[in-house]
């Protein structure tokens, strides 16, 4: 496999596009294409993609993603010789971001204020083409994405691009210097803040992520000052005043859709 990364600034963050499923039988080959404006993620289900960019020759097998790059020149070098499938996603950024051996960082494209409670990494680091981090767990959110980006609801477009950031941190490298305790707690905000108005306890956290509960709330203490209770309270007042300026809901509704 490819020993490559592409790494892209997070502000502003990726967006997806649209993505489906695809099959190839025998004989048959991918496009030859140059001008595709989006990046194109794979990820293999079945079979075995003979795939070329600008040249360079790669062999994608069941069970592994792929990373190509927008407006570089993708094509079969081989014709399939067996049936062959796998999930593609369409996204694009108006950040930077470059391919290189290394995960590199990279500058935000935007001015980035200082944060209330520490500054996060602000670049992306994604693997050209590994095996499939978490197998199961990530076609799962694939697969969620998929059915959401269907939706004719206003909220599915929203919910899409929430889950497709999921996908992108199922798969991220983490850069060299980043700690243990900074990973997790990112993990644990962004569990807390999609499962807000869920009843969340110590046992579910330490289910969710195989950790001691009291070493996850030293991950949190020891990067945002806050322990995952205090944060969650708080994320779900700010959601409070959010409905109690934007909506006619009783107070009661309000405390009920926040998790209280």
């Amino acid at each position: 496999m490819s020993k490559k990364y592409i790494s892209m600034s997070c502000l502003p963050l990726p967006t997806f596009v649209e993505g489906n499923q695809v099959t190839f039988e025998p004989g048959e080959e991918h496009p030859n294409r140059t001008d595709l404006q989006y990046f194109v993620l794979i990820f293999m289900t079945a079979g075995r993609l003979y795939i070329a960019e600008d040249g360079t020759k790669y062999t994608v097998n069941a069970g592994e993603l792929f990373l190509l790059q927008p407006k570089h020149h993708h094509y079969s070098w081989r014709k399939m010789d067996q049936t062959t499938s796998y999930y593609w996603l369409h996204f694009y950024t108006s950040g930077n971001w470059r391919q290189s051996a290394t995960p590199v960082t990279m500058a935000p494209s935007i001015e980035v204020p200082t944060l209330h409670y520490f500054t996060p990494t602000l670049t992306l680091h994604l693997p050209k083409h590994i095996e499939i981090p978490d197998h199961k767990g990530t076609l799962s959110l694939v697969k969620q994405l998929f059915a959401e980006s269907k939706e004719q609801e206003d909220f599915g477009f929203w919910r899409s691009q929430q889950l497709f950031i999921d996908v992108l941190q199922s798969i991220q490298i983490r850069a060299e210097g980043e700690s243990k305790l900074v990973a997790l707690s990112k993990e644990v905000q962004r569990f807390l803040r999609d499962h807000f108005n869920e009843k969340i306890t110590s046992t579910v956290l330490s289910d969710q992520f195989h950790y001691h509960p009291n070493y996850i709330t030293r991950s949190l203490k020891a990067t945002i000052g806050l322990t995952p209770f205090e944060y969650l309270s708080q994320y779900r007042m700010e959601e409070a005043e959010k409905r109690l300026l934007n909506t006619d809901l009783a107070i009661s509704e309000i405390a009920e859709d926040v998790g209280y």
